[in-house]
């Protein structure tokens, strides 16, 4: 069990995160932890692809739609969101993470056209902090999930050193196994959730996210 976070990163400067677009791999994370680690907001991060701004109010309707496509929960439907007034009130929970702790999850949107393409990051629990990426159909395959955990993982250690990332999942939802582990999360076992599924658990310092 990791302790909580004492508070957020501090530092005197307060602005968006930009990568250069095609750095190499090992040059962007030294870039994004050096930025991480002096920035005291991570509300709006910009990646080579994505625009990341902290899940709001005004993301209502979209995040509604994703959240109630049967689409987007093929391996769990009982998770859909029923109505609007239950997005609501998730969007409500997600907001105050991000008044606690300083980071939650995000709305991602094409760098490009600003187009809403779903929902991800990492949110502290009593425990660690719990992986999320909930995607619109027409970005599936296409690297999103791995490019936005990869930005999250830093902002989670620069709040809390030692932060442990968990990824909870279906058995039955291989894309999203496939994701944890190009991340290099360990499978750490199984439980039952509220619907009596098996789901399978992965964890990892977010230190030691590739």
């Amino acid at each position: 069990m990791t302790s909580r976070p004492s508070g957020r990163a501090v530092s005197s400067v307060d602005m968006p995160i930009t990568l250069p677009p095609h750095a190499e791999p090992n040059y962007r994370a030294t870039v994004l932890w050096w930025m991480l680690t002096r920035v005291t907001s991570f509300t709006e991060v910009a990646t080579a692809r994505l625009l990341l701004t902290a899940v709001a109010m005004t993301d209502l309707d979209e995040f509604h739609a994703l959240h109630s496509d049967p689409a987007v929960f093929q391996d769990a439907p009982e998770a859909r969101h029923p109505d609007r007034n239950y997005s609501e009130s998730i969007i409500g929970t997600f907001v105050d993470d991000w008044a606690r702790w300083g980071l939650g999850y995000w709305s991602a949107r094409l760098a490009g056209t600003r187009q809403y393409i779903g929902c991800a990051g990492v949110r502290r629990n009593e425990v660690n902090w719990n992986v999320y990426y909930r995607f619109t159909p027409v970005a599936w395959g296409q690297g999103y999930a791995i490019e936005v955990i990869r930005t999250a993982a830093p902002c989670a250690e620069a709040i809390e050193p030692g932060a442990i990332l968990q990824a909870v999942m279906r058995r039955s939802n291989i894309a999203s196994r496939a994701v944890a582990q190009r991340l290099g999360m360990t499978f750490c076992g199984s439980l039952p959730d509220h619907a009596g599924a098996e789901d399978l658990v992965f964890q990892l310092p977010a230190a030691e996210l590739r």
